[in-house]
């Protein structure tokens, strides 16, 4: 894991001169712009550095800037002005009267861009806020990358219905944030069948207590209040004294550390809603990646602010004289080549942006796709629906406001790059990133790379084979990878295939055969030996003697997770009954979470208190019918899954794809790679059980049998077809 530290407060104080000693070694008083074209891109940053809307993640605006500098030709200078200290239109008029600032990331709040938007925009500048969600009147020089409120008033009713919520009591700050909240919540609500059994607007100053009273007069199954941290705290400790048994359902302002902080035990079973990351970028996985924690809620939204800002100068750039508004709208217009959101990426878009180009943008949220009107946000956020367990934010799977496909930039060359600069390394997975499993654990390991040496890398996935077939067949490469990983067993033919007519491409190939070609590492990770400790633990840890596996498809690679679990159960204690379902008869079964979740609900009706998960990205439906029923454990699959539901998985079977995929690519860079087989194993570590954080009291009995797991994998492997 790469971690960097946070800045402190003064730090973040300081930040805009060490930025400018550090990055482009010129003076901290003032950094004044010369105008060569060599000049860094200089965007003023208006956001609270600390306190309860501090959700921005200043840290990882940072990283990208420096990440976007090391990648480019041009330097980007953030010049940062704390908004949690200070007076904000103070900062917002010394920004906005710099010469060489001309866009602006910022506010935090709907209250603070009502104050502050005459005092930018007034002056010409680009606004782009990533975390103002309310209504606003309509300002060509107003952007902003989070949709606005009315979607999620939409996403979060539909939520609470579907959860079963048929009477609430809402809640509203007394600000343009609640207001919007309380305009929508009625229609909101009859679309759904939900009934608002009352409302109040609060601020600072009103008698919490005496509000809970009238709620439990109401008796609303759920209270939802659209409120800002400090408000969600006193709410919460007003109905429990008061106690009320209605749960409480936060929005976006609520999913914030100040709540888990000032709360603790107290905040276990809040649920809310909150805009998310496209799940597909992989920009939560390389948040985690590089911070050690999940993003928070509007850091991808933040950094799609930097992009937008990139973007827009690099435009300006190409066609000087053109009005800051047009060139942004013709930056989010592209139809071009599909580039995605990091730092590689978009120091292609900018330079392809400069040399005249147009590349279809997509952002670490999402689409960067806009309507007529920019102040409405873009076209789709995506909206995850968390719940607080064992002190942390566990979120669902994000789902689009606006549907729509998931994929990757693909093939996204820069046609002006040429070949031969740096290494080329296509990844190929078997579906889009945002399964929190296969994939993901591969994009990690892709990532964890890219922070460590220079290559270019492109993604794609299954959906991709007929243009890869196509590419590989005929040799038709716009550019050529010199190494090319792919994942999963649906790539076996293809895999062999490509090698064969490639023999100059070096091929890492993950759970599929072993080829015998000289240009091809063939790697298994034998999961029987982790599943076989599984089948002990779960043995070890049910109630009712029944235990249960739920598989995406009934496929070579599912069985030494059914063998091993099976059989370690039963070495444990012959008298556990397992059952093992299968959500599909094919790799459709991994991407089917709703049938995965009926499939959960009826093993519990059997009996079932123990599932071991490997299912993909159906697993998320697995969780989600054991958070309902909350009485059955869980145990994840490839990675560790524990965040999914930290009080319910107890374990994970967890292969070293990531370990796996890093080393792939060192290999490459470093000229090591080698032909052949690899059998990654229990024995060497290449897979193991993880138990989670909160059952540690567990990990004896796994250490007890692991010698025995070993022994039985070894007896496994024997007679097994890898």
């Amino acid at each position: 894991m790469i971690k960097r530290p946070p800045l402190s407060e003064a730090d973040r104080i300081w930040f805009p001169a060490l930025i400018c000693i550090a990055i482009i070694g010129i003076s901290s008083a003032g950094c004044i712009a010369t105008t060569t074209p060599a000049d860094p891109i200089r965007i003023g940053v208006l956001l609270p550095g600390s306190g309860p809307v501090a959700v921005h993640s200043l840290d990882g605006l940072t990283w990208a800037a420096g990440a976007m500098n090391r990648q480019g030709d041009r330097t980007i200078e953030l010049v940062y002005r704390d908004t949690s200290a200070g007076n904000i239109s103070a900062h917002a008029e010394e920004l906005a009267g710099r010469d060489d600032i001309d866009i602006v990331i910022g506010p935090a709040t709907s209250t603070e861009l009502i104050e502050i938007a005459p005092l930018v925009t007034g002056r010409g500048k680009l606004l782009i806020s990533p975390s103002v969600t309310g209504e606003i009147d309509d300002n060509s020089l107003f952007w902003r990358t989070c949709p606005t409120d009315d979607r999620q008033v939409e996403a979060m009713f539909r939520i609470l219905s579907e959860t079963g919520v048929r009477n609430v009591s809402l809640i509203v700050a007394n600000a343009p944030y609640g207001e919007t909240f309380a305009r929508f919540a009625p229609a909101a609500a009859a679309a759904n069948r939900i009934r608002i059994t009352g409302a109040v607007s609060v601020d600072a100053s009103s008698d919490f207590e005496e509000i809970a009273m009238r709620i439990g007069e109401e008796e609303p199954g759920t209270v939802v209040a659209a409120v800002y941290p400090e408000e969600a705290v006193r709410i919460a400790d007003a109905l429990s004294r008061a106690g009320s048994t209605a749960g409480l359902f936060l929005t976006d302002a609520g999913h914030s550390p100040y709540l888990l902080e000032r709360l603790g035990e107290r905040a276990e079973g809040i649920q809310g809603t909150a805009l998310f990351a496209d799940p597909t970028t992989g920009y939560a996985i390389a948040y985690e990646e590089l911070f050690g924690e999940a993003p928070p809620s509007f850091a991808a939204q933040t950094y799609d602010a930097l992009l937008l800002a990139v973007y827009t100068a690099a435009r300006q750039e190409a066609a000087p004289g053109e009005p800051l508004a047009a060139s942004l709208r013709w930056v989010v217009s592209g139809d071009g080549i599909a580039k995605g959101w990091d730092p590689e990426e978009a120091g292609e878009a900018a330079a392809m942006i400069r040399a005249g180009a147009h590349p279809a943008v997509t952002g670490a949220s999402g689409p960067l796709r806009f309507g007529d009107h920019p102040s409405e946000g873009p076209l789709a956020g995506y909206y995850t629906h968390w719940t607080v367990e064992g002190g942390a934010f566990c979120e669902s799977t994000p789902v689009s406001s606006a549907g729509g496909e998931p994929g990757l930039p693909g093939l996204s060359y820069d046609p002006a790059a040429g070949e031969g600069v740096r290494p080329v390394v296509w990844m190929v997975y078997p579906m889009a990133k945002g399964d929190r499993s296969f994939a993901d654990s591969a994009y990690r390991g892709l990532f964890r790379a890219q922070e460590s040496f220079s290559f270019t890398k492109r993604e794609c996935t299954y959906a991709d084979i007929p243009l890869l077939d196509a590419v590989f067949s005929l040799q038709n490469f716009t550019e050529k990878p010199d190494l090319v990983i792919t994942e999963g067993f649906e790539f076996t033919d293809a895999s062999r295939a490509w090698a064969e007519a490639n023999p100059d491409i070096r091929f890492v190939t993950l759970e599929q055969a072993e080829f015998g070609l000289p240009n091809a590492c063939d790697v298994m990770m034998v999961p029987y030996g982790a599943s076989y400790l599984a089948g002990v633990m779960a043995a070890n840890i049910t109630r009712t003697g029944h235990i249960g596996a739920i598989a995406g498809a009934p496929v070579p690679v599912i069985d030494p997770f059914v063998r091993g679990f099976t059989e370690g159960a039963a070495a444990y204690d012959p008298s556990v009954d397992v059952t093992v379902r299968y959500v599909g008869e094919n790799a459709e079964g991994f991407g089917m979470p709703e049938r995965a979740g009926a499939l959960a609900r009826d093993l519990r009706a059997e009996g079932v208190d123990v599932i071991l998960m490997i299912a993909g990205a159906s697993n998320i439906g697995i969780v989600d019918t054991a958070r309902e029923t909350g009485d059955i454990y869980l145990i994840g699959e490839d990675t560790d899954q524990s965040y999914l539901a930290p009080n319910l998985v107890i374990a994970s079977v967890v292969k070293q794809i990531d370990a796996i995929v890093y080393r792939a690519v060192a290999n490459e860079i470093n000229g090591t790679f080698r032909g052949g087989r690899e059998v990654r194993t229990l024995e060497d570590d290449g897979t193991m059980l993880f138990v989670s954080p909160r059952f540690d009291a567990y990990a004896g009995v796994v250490a007890d049998w692991r010698e025995r797991a070993v022994a039985a994998e070894g007896e496994y492997l024997k007679t097994a077809l890898l």
